[in-house]
């Protein structure tokens, strides 16, 4: 049987190999794309290909609209040429349209980078791209920093990508449009795959069945794992991967990393040339692999040659040889190891895997004109052979780290574009020494020197032969500070302030602008000038100015265009406003009795005067405060549940003026939340809260059936079972009290699941619960901050997000899907820095929250599904959780371990107890001070005993008291040192009843 399986494979590689002969016999007479073009995508046309190319200049950073990038790749057939270098801060994606011909290498001064949401070559058919550097600039899961989903004849050529959530670029076919095939990237960086998520990874190159692809010299370096997963006809030749894994990593990710991928469990059969590579451990890679292959299978046939594993982490690279058996490719089966390569374009390469490492170094990535900051530092830790790596869990990392400007990107300086008179994107000097004419539009004539090529590509092909000419690193950072007006007739002054970038300058010439547009040369300064004082200004009037550094032959670009509006006439000051903590806002956590007063004044003001109190009409002045741009003033000693009272009063030389007065709330540690479900069957849409608060939860009342509203732990539960993907069907509105931004909490609810509701995936996600938003969206108010209960990867995930930071704790999901009701407690305790995962009563996971601030998003907390404002655009897929969920707590602070055990063990007295008659009695007052009254009118007896409980059920104390001679009994609760929401239990001779009382 074996003989005949290994018949099979041999008459498949014969017809394999016989197909790509007779396909590249085909092709030998066509055009490489460029002169170094190989692989399957090497006779790409570009735009040359293109029925009516045409020349688009890309003269400006801006997002979108004429001139801008979005707008150059919008259409087909355009050769797009730069004549700005810098940053685009892209807002949305940008999708490359076929027959474009990128010329990346065209950009003046340090290159081109792409930063934000990612630049997709799906659909791009026939595009040639170069030199381009591409880094998602988002924090949020799921997120390529670009790719192909579908497409064919595409080349990239010393392109730099990084920072991807999911994969950093994958080939991997949506079933739409042109199945991904002839495609290579070649000279690219693959890297930095973030590490927030737990999911930095190379990418996917998985194309359809006779899909090809080639992947030639490119550096694929720290990503944890997929350097790259491979299927299908692949050519995989002088590259170099480094430092994949994320063992040492200090987020409580689960460690692992995987460096070629051959195949894993994706379906069908693959053929592969794995030719002259560099595989080299760094830092986060496992210091106990054997091989940098992994995951393979019988049907993941291979040629392996001239592959090196370098794994001792000693700074020197001298790896040893991949064998070529099951040892060193470990796919099953011995037989899918070939002895001979397949007929592809490059089984036969010039460089060893030394060669190519040195060559990576030398010349991979965007490294035309200048690598940036950022493709040094990937270069730097490659040459360090093991020792050093870069552990990227989110961009700012590397601000932190290495002091990146522009959230991690660092900075890339553009400089003037060379003159090219007739604008058809060939300098003139260029045309000049080519003996063409530089004031006749011919960029797309056919070359008479270098045909089938147009004009336009010889030059820009022969680009990166040049040296990148020097340029004057232009001057940043353009601010204003000192502005005053004063003197009669009034006028204003100011100091214009840069950084000084250059060291080749011999001046600065600053321009201001009435408009932004028409600017007039206001100064022409020396050398290593950084500010400059204006004078004889209108009072209240916006003006611009802009700044460039020159020498005698030469200029910088201008600095981005500033804006500043002059002070008034001076006046009294204006009101305080926009009060911190909000004026009425009523649960106020304090830490350690201290709260941090915020509000904003206006700029002519010199002193505030701070009122507070707790009476708003006898106010004390507790501080007065110098003017400062974000004014602030730290009280201390205050009381929880008490009300308080504050006013700003605002002055200056000319006067001041009284400010409002505003209030807030001390929280009161409390249950601010109880959802028992204890509604039946068809009684409608409402999720009764009963607590004070009476937020009532909404139920789609389309499911308020008796397969939804079942038999719960107590009472009733919801069966989500029937509910659908989208939208989500049970709700918690929003109140103040559930905010949740920096304060401790904890929530606590029941839920039943079988083990077959487990997914069968580890990407797929089950959400139990989610307040707030994955991804910051203006359109819809999300703010990207939450916390949730998520069922992925074999784990229960608890997760708080400021937007900023993340962290998440996890417990083994086989604790919770038993068919069987599971009490969950989630906690954040500020005090102590925790996150808490409690599973009936007893603690099961525990992490540390340092470093996340505030988590509070102002919308709905959903039930079974992801948040609320994530169903208002399609960037986060809907993530139902279908098993059953009752008992829904939430408390402002976080309870202890033996008030969680109580909730556990039902210490808790059931909601039914509280639903007394109205003739049992009453207490008051309620809110207490020091002594509550109990007047019990049907209860004859002369004593009784008074029990005091927290909401969980613990007893605070106990007291036996006896009836005044009004039958009325007094409780003396003064000095016991409580406060908030409690239980009130009186118990005698057929007496048990319960009361909610305030103590404040």
């Amino acid at each position: 049987m074996k003989n005949k399986s290994l018949l099979i494979k041999q008459a498949l590689k014969s017809l394999l190999l016989c197909g790509l002969t007779l396909s590249a016999a085909g092709l030998d007479a066509q055009t490489l794309a460029f002169p170094e073009a190989t692989g399957f995508g090497r006779f790409t046309t570009g735009a040359r290909g293109a029925a009516n190319p045409q020349i688009y200049l890309v003269t400006n950073l801006n997002d979108s609209g004429a001139g801008s990038f979005r707008d150059a790749v919008s259409q087909p057939g355009r050769f797009v040429i730069f004549k700005v270098g810098g940053i685009v801060n892209l807002q949305s994606v940008v999708a490359v349209a076929a027959n474009t011909t990128i010329a990346g290498q065209t950009a003046p001064g340090e290159g081109i980078l792409f930063l934000g949401p990612r630049v997709s070559f799906t659909g791009a058919n026939n595009t040639i791209a170069r030199y381009l550097r591409i880094r998602y600039g988002g924090t949020s899961q799921n997120q390529d920093a670009s790719g192909i989903a579908n497409g064919a004849n595409i080349i990239l050529d010393h392109m730099t990508f990084t920072w991807g959530t999911d994969e950093v670029f994958s080939v991997n076919w949506d079933n739409n449009g042109t199945s991904p095939d002839n495609i290579t990237i070649q000279n690219s960086i693959i890297g930095q795959g973030m590490h927030r998520h737990n999911h930095s990874a190379g990418g996917l190159m998985q194309p359809p069945a006779g899909g090809k692809i080639s992947l030639i010299g490119n550096l694929y370096i720290c990503n944890k794992t997929r350097n790259n997963k491979i299927k299908g006809i692949n050519e995989f030749v002088n590259n170099v991967v480094y430092n994949w894994g994320n063992y040492g990593n200090t987020y409580g990710h689960t460690q692992s990393g995987e460096a070629y991928i051959m195949g894993g469990d994706s379906a069908g059969a693959s053929y592969a040339n794995i030719i002259n590579n560099y595989f080299i451990g760094g830092p986060n890679t496992s210091g106990t692999v054997s091989t940098p292959f992994s995951v393979g299978n019988a049907n993941f046939n291979l040629y392996g040659s001239g592959n090196y594993f370098d794994n001792n982490k000693n700074g020197v690279l001298d790896g040893t040889l991949v064998p070529e058996n099951l040892t060193g490719y470990p796919v099953g089966d011995i037989n899918a190891i070939q002895t001979t390569s397949y007929d592809y374009p490059m089984k036969n390469p010039t460089l060893t895997a030394q060669g190519a490492f040195d060559n990576i170094v030398s010349k991979v990535g965007a490294s035309y004109p200048r690598r940036d900051q950022v493709d040094q530092l990937m270069i730097s830790d490659l040459m360090s052979k093991g020792t050093t790596a870069t552990y990227v869990y989110v961009q700012s990392d590397l601000t932190t780290q290495f002091g990146f400007t522009n959230g991690g990107a660092g900075h890339i300086y553009g400089a003037p574009a060379p003159l090219d008179t007739d604008n058809d994107g060939m300098p003139d000097a260029w045309e000049t020494a080519n003996g063409l004419n530089p004031n006749v539009f011919d960029a797309l004539a056919v070359s008479t020197t270098h045909a089938p090529y147009l004009n336009i590509e010889v030059y820009i092909n022969g680009l990166h032969n040049t040296a990148a000419p020097d340029f004057i690193i232009p001057p940043s950072n353009l601010n204003f500070t000192n502005p005053v007006t004063a003197g009669t007739p009034a006028s204003s002054s100011l100091t214009v302030n840069w950084n000084d970038n250059a060291t080749n300058e011999t001046n600065y010439v600053l321009e201001r602008s009435p408009n932004g547009t028409a600017f007039t040369v206001i100064a022409t300064l020396p050398a290593n000038t950084t500010t400059y004082n204006e004078t004889g200004l209108t009072p209240n009037t916006q003006y611009y100015y802009r700044v460039k550094a020159v020498n005698a032959t030469e200029s910088s670009v201008y600095t981005s265009n500033a804006s500043v509006t002059t002070p008034p006439v001076p006046s009294a000051p204006t009101k305080a406003a926009n009060p911190n903590p909000a004026n009425g806002f009523n649960d106020l956590q304090l830490t350690n009795g201290n709260l941090l007063l915020k509000w904003t004044g206006s700029s002519n003001t010199t002193t505030y005067t701070v009122y507070f109190g707790t009476d708003p009409q006898n106010l004390s002045n507790v501080a007065t405060v110098p003017y400062a741009a974000a004014p602030s003033y730290q009280l201390s000693n205050l009381n929880t549940a008490t009300n308080y009272y504050w006013k700003i009063d605002s002055s200056n030389a000319l006067g001041s003026v009284t400010g409002d007065v505003w209030s807030f709330r001390a929280l009161t540690p409390s249950l601010v939340g109880n959802w028992p479900f204890s509604e039946a069957p068809l009684s409608g849409e409402q999720i009764a809260d009963l607590t004070s608060y009476a937020n009532h939860g909404t139920l789609n009342v389309a499911y308020d059936n008796a397969s939804v509203r079942v038999t719960g732990k107590e009472n009733y539960a919801l069966d989500l079972a029937t509910s659908p993907n989208t939208p989500y069907i049970a709700s918690i509105p929003h109140q103040d009290q559930i905010l949740f931004n920096t304060n401790s909490f904890t929530v606590s609810y029941w839920m039943k699941a079988p083990t077959s509701m487990i997914p069968s995936s580890s990407a797929t996600s089950l959400y139990v619960l989610c307040k707030g938003s994955f991804t910051k969206n203006t359109a819809t108010g999300a703010t990207g901050k939450r916390f949730n209960v998520e069922i992925k990867g074999g784990q229960l995930r608890y997760a708080i997000d400021d937007d900023v930071t993340k962290k998440e704790i996890t417990s083994p999901i086989a604790n919770y899907f038993t068919n069987n009701w599971v009490h969950v407690v989630i906690q954040r305790d500020i005090t102590a820095h925790k996150m808490r995962i409690y599973t009936n009563g007893v603690l099961s996971s525990e992490g540390d929250e340092t470093a996340v601030t505030g988590i509070g998003e102002a919308s709905d907390l959903i039930i079974g599904n992801i948040g609320e404002l994530e169903f208002l655009s399609t960037t986060n897929s809907p993530a139902p959780y279908k098993g059953a969920f009752d008992e829904l707590k939430m408390y402002n602070y976080a309870l202890s371990p033996t008030e969680i055990s109580a909730l556990y063990n039902q210490a808790v007295l059931s909601n039914a107890e509280f639903s007394i008659s109205k003739n049992v009695g009453t207490v008051y007052p309620n809110p207490v001070k020091d002594q509550i009254f109990i007047k019990l009118p049907e209860y004859k007896k002369s004593s009784l005993t008074a029990t005091i409980l927290d909401m969980t059920g613990k007893i605070i104390f106990k007291e036996k008291l006896n009836a005044n001679g009004n039958g009325v009994f007094n409780l003396n609760i003064a000095g016991k040192k409580v406060s908030g929401n409690y239980i009130l239990n009186v118990s005698g001779d057929e007496l048990n009843s319960n009361f909610k009382i305030i103590v404040q």
